[in-house]
């Protein structure tokens, strides 16, 4: 840690060696599973850095030191294209946000509502109208400890690695280094890193159900490896560009969902579960953990919120800003829920766009609906690949942005990563099941937790009240026996 803070250190104090920041225009950044906006700029302090920062580059956590290269790799693109000039600031968000309210609303609502809700009415088959009280209960834990990761973000800036940190960097990874300890950071890095693994086999698997709606002829053993070489494909694409491809994406769900909403009404008799379930249909205690790993998989952006805590221009404002976001994601996935439960009942399929093809005359909203997600989902999947890359081997300054062998390990991680979805293309839910309940429940839920605990008996004065003891126990319990049980019936439904 010492090593790292002497190394960030040194740039900061190369940094402010440099002629005073110009503002520059806004462009859209994307992180998880949405497009995150903020204003980016350039600087100087990547350009020649002194040898006294260099002795101590090679030390920085995995995460951190992919962040920065990856901020190198842009500046000096920049400069060789003359769009950049030397005496641009990294970030004007370090010095202040640039997020309004409304921002910072639309921004953590695109992390959090995703393609993760086609498996939501699966949950409410495996569990019943009960299962609905299940994501009252995980909006309230993600809630709650989304609210902690900015009072986190205010405790870790009392540390003495946050004077060598710029708020802009100040990630889990950071969070982590401030709490515990370097090897704390090394393991909330590597879980967040298997997560976008997870997640992007989730959507492979996700795509192949898809492209059956959209091309009836074809099976996943042949659309998966076609739309795994195409997302590897669109990793190449300079992030300016794919940027705008947000846009186009997050319209694509909003089509999709009208949709199947849409399609929904064509059929002429609901299901009605609890005419053809009885009690079955309000509960089925066996399955609540493999309901809520598939819920809580929906709330995987957890590791986003730091960034856009540290963008805002009003961080008082953060507690609102959550409310608000939480209330629109319920709202979303209940609702989605809930319908697709309602209209399948018992026949609901593992991904909800599967079932669209029992639905007669609704042809036309079938081949949308499946279409748009098959689109959102692929322009999707090269983010969270591209992700992986970084972390891996992040891109260098004034260095190709794809030598050879980078090139080889996308394809590497890309043909792994099909063939698993290959062999898990009919365990959606599962996979789905486990990456929430294994690793989506550290990062959500047990490390946001920890670290305010740790952070807030170091650096606040008042004591932890009844009330604050109440709900770190409730989290505490709560992520602890849903990620043992919630694992063990996910790995012995994929052994079976």
């Amino acid at each position: 840690a010492s090593a790292a803070a002497a190394g960030v250190a040194a740039v900061v104090r190369h940094a402010s060696r440099q002629q005073a920041p110009k503002p520059v225009a806004a462009v859209p950044v994307l992180t998880g599973s949405g497009s995150f906006h903020l204003e980016q700029s350039l600087s100087p302090i990547f350009g020649a850095l002194p040898d006294d920062a260099c002795a101590h580059w090679g030390r920085l956590p995995v995460l951190e030191q992919a962040f920065l290269e990856s901020r190198q790799n842009i500046l000096a693109n920049e400069i060789w294209q003359g769009t950049c000039s030397l005496d641009e600031p990294l970030s004007p968000g370090d010095e202040g946000g640039v997020l309004t309210e409304p921002q910072t609303i639309f921004n953590l609502v695109n992390i959090m509502v995703g393609v993760g809700a086609l498996s939501v009415p699966y949950a409410l088959k495996m569990s019943g109208y009960s299962a609905l009280l299940l994501v009252v209960l995980v909006i309230f834990i993600t809630g709650t400890t989304a609210k902690w990761i900015g009072e986190c973000v205010d405790m870790a800036s009392k540390s003495e690695l946050a004077e060598a940190v710029p708020p802009s960097a100040r990630d889990f990874g950071f969070l982590a280094l401030a709490s515990v300890g370097p090897r704390f950071s090394v393991f909330i890095n590597l879980v967040t890193v298997l997560e976008v693994w997870l997640a992007l086999v989730t959507f492979m698997v996700m795509n192949g159900v898809n492209a059956g709606l959209v091309w009836p002829d074809s099976s996943p053993a042949s659309t998966i490896p076609v739309l795994g070489a195409v997302a590897c494909g669109l990793v190449f694409v300079p992030q300016h560009i794919f940027a705008y491809l947000s846009l186009i994406s997050t319209f694509s769900m909003v089509v999709a969902a009208a949709a199947m909403v849409g399609a929904t009404y064509m059929l002429r008799q609901w299901a009605d579960p609890y005419e053809h379930l009885g009690e079955a249909a309000l509960l089925q205690v066996w399955n609540i953990p493999r309901s809520v790993g598939i819920i809580v998989f929906c709330f995987a952006g957890h590791p986003c919120f730091p960034g856009v805590r540290s963008s805002m221009k009003a961080p008082s404002k953060w507690k609102d800003c959550i409310y608000v976001s939480f209330l629109l994601a319920f709202v979303y996935y209940g609702s989605f829920g809930l319908l697709g439960y309602i209209v399948f009942g018992p026949y609901t399929a593992q991904i909800m766009t599967d079932n669209l093809g029992s639905i007669p005359g609704a042809a036309h909203f079938r081949l949308l609906a499946s279409f748009c997600f098959l689109l959102k989902v692929q322009l999707t999947v090269p983010l969270l690949l591209n992700a992986i890359v970084i972390a891996i081997w992040a891109p260098r300054a004034l260095s190709p942005q794809w030598p050879p062998l980078r090139i080889a390990l996308v394809i590497f991680i890309g043909t792994v990563t099909v063939l698993v979805s290959l062999c898990l293309a009919d365990k959606l839910a599962v996979v789905a099941s486990l990456a929430g309940s294994l690793l989506v429940m550290i990062t959500s839920v047990l490390f946001p937790a920890l670290v305010h605990l740790i952070l807030w008996r170091r650096y606040r004065t008042e004591r932890i009240d009844l009330c604050m003891k109440v709900q770190y126990a409730v989290v505490f319990l709560f992520g602890v026996v849903m990620a043992l049980l919630g694992t063990m019936s996910a790995i012995t439904d994929l052994m079976k």
